[in-house]
């Protein structure tokens, strides 16, 4: 790594000498102090750079991300400071199968090999909002499932009943009923009809 440091450090200075070099006879600048000293900082700020990242940044030893998704937001921050980490809340979003203020997602993800003293950018659980659910009795299945994503809810299982007077896939049925309120990004369940005899199965899922 030192090596191709060096390679790109050299280029540097042979690019920078020459633009420098170009800009002195181009300009004619009365000052060559002043010519000097450009070039001495722009020769010694990368040779700086790299020594900094060498001796603090390269010497710092590698820890395993934790994983501390579904836990809590405190909880994941006792973790991950346990290996030298450090815990950061980078937003929040809506998982229905995590509690409020849990940890939904990370980043970098568990399992990899970072510096001590990294930070690990948490997702949390927010709140969940609740919606009304949409009146869809009488609608057809796949005009429900249109007003649903329009809702922030989905689609549930689906289940089929005979009914000869009524147009296939309307819907007959549905839970929760219409008007009530729903988190959002939950399911809604729905029967709808059929002109087809129904067997005995298992709900199945659009």
């Amino acid at each position: 790594m030192i090596s191709g440091y060096l390679s790109i450090y050299l280029a540097f200075v042979v690019v920078v000498s020459l633009v420098i070099a170009f800009l002195v006879l181009r300009l004619k600048l009365p000052s060559p102090r002043l010519t000097i000293t450009l070039l001495i900082i722009f020769i010694l700020s990368p040779l700086i750079v790299g020594y900094l990242y060498v001796v603090y940044f390269n010497s710092l030893p590698e820890v395993t991300v934790p994983d501390v998704t579904g836990v809590a937001f405190e909880t994941a921050q006792e973790r991950l400071a346990a290996d030298n980490l450090v815990a950061r809340q980078a937003g929040s979003i809506y998982e229905a199968k995590y509690p409020e203020g849990f940890v939904v997602s990370q980043r970098p993800e568990a399992g990899r090999n970072v510096k001590a003293g990294r930070v690990i950018n948490l997702m949390i659980n927010a709140v969940s909002s609740k919606v009304p659910v949409p009146n869809l009795l009488g609608k057809e299945l796949a005009d429900a499932g249109a007003i649903l994503q329009a809702a922030d809810l989905q689609q549930g299982d689906v289940r089929r009943e005979r009914n000869p007077g009524q147009r296939e896939g309307t819907v007959l049925a549905q839970e929760p009923l219409p008007g009530e309120e729903a988190p959002t990004g939950s399911r809604v369940d729905l029967l709808v009809s059929t002109t087809l005899e129904v067997q005995s199965v298992p709900d199945e899922r659009e």
